[in-house]
C-alpha cells in the first residue's frame, strides 16, 4: 500500500486543475478518486485505497438506516475518478471545491494511506487546535486503524 507523507503549497489553475506534487505521481499514475473528508477537506486516494475506505465507513452502519444514506451520498455523491495527464493534472470539481472552501491558493499534504487537499487557512486552524495533542500522543494509548 502507497504511503503518503509530506506537504506542498500549489495552486489550482484557472480550469480548477491541481498539479500532483511530484513525489506522489508515480504512485498516483494509475488512477485517483477525489472525495469528500472530514474536517472539510478534499481526499485523494488511490483506487485501491478508496475501496478500502468505503469499506471502513459502512462497516457496522445497519443498510436502510439514514446514517447509511448519508455515509452514502456525502462519501460517493461527489467522488471523482480520475487519471492524471501527461503533466500530473487532475481537475477538482466544484462540489468538492465547496466543501472544502478551496480557493487557487492550497495546501496538499500526504496523511500516510491518502492525500488532503486543504483551503491554507482552513488547515491552519485545524493543525493548530490539534497541536496541544499531538504534543501529548503516547502510542501506547491509542490504537490507529
Amino acid at each position: 500500500m502507497a504511503m503518503f507523507i509530506g506537504t506542498s503549497y500549489p495552486k489550482l489553475d484557472e480550469k480548477f486543475r491541481l498539479i500532483l506534487p511530484a513525489k506522489f505521481r508515480d504512485r498516483l499514475a494509475g488512477g485517483v478518486v477525489l472525495a469528500k473528508s472530514q474536517e472539510h477537506c478534499v481526499a485523494i486516494f488511490t483506487k485501491e485505497q478508496y475501496h478500502a475506505r468505503a469499506m471502513a465507513m459502512t462497516e457496522g452502519v445497519t443498510i436502510g438506516t439514514p446514517e447509511y444514506r448519508n455515509i452514502m451520498r456525502n462519501f460517493f455523491g461527489d467522488a471523482d475518478e480520475q487519471t492524471p495527464d501527461g503533466q500530473g493534472r487532475i481537475l477538482v470539481t466544484q462540489g468538492l471545491r465547496e466543501w472544502a472552501n478551496l480557493g487557487r491558493e492550497l495546501v496538499v499534504a500526504g496523511v500516510g494511506t491518502h492525500i488532503e487537499i486543504w483551503n491554507p487557512a482552513d488547515r491552519e486552524a485545524f493543525m493548530a487546535a490539534g497541536a496541544e495533542n499531538f504534543a501529548n500522543f503516547s502510542a501506547g494509548e491509542v490504537k490507529l486503524s
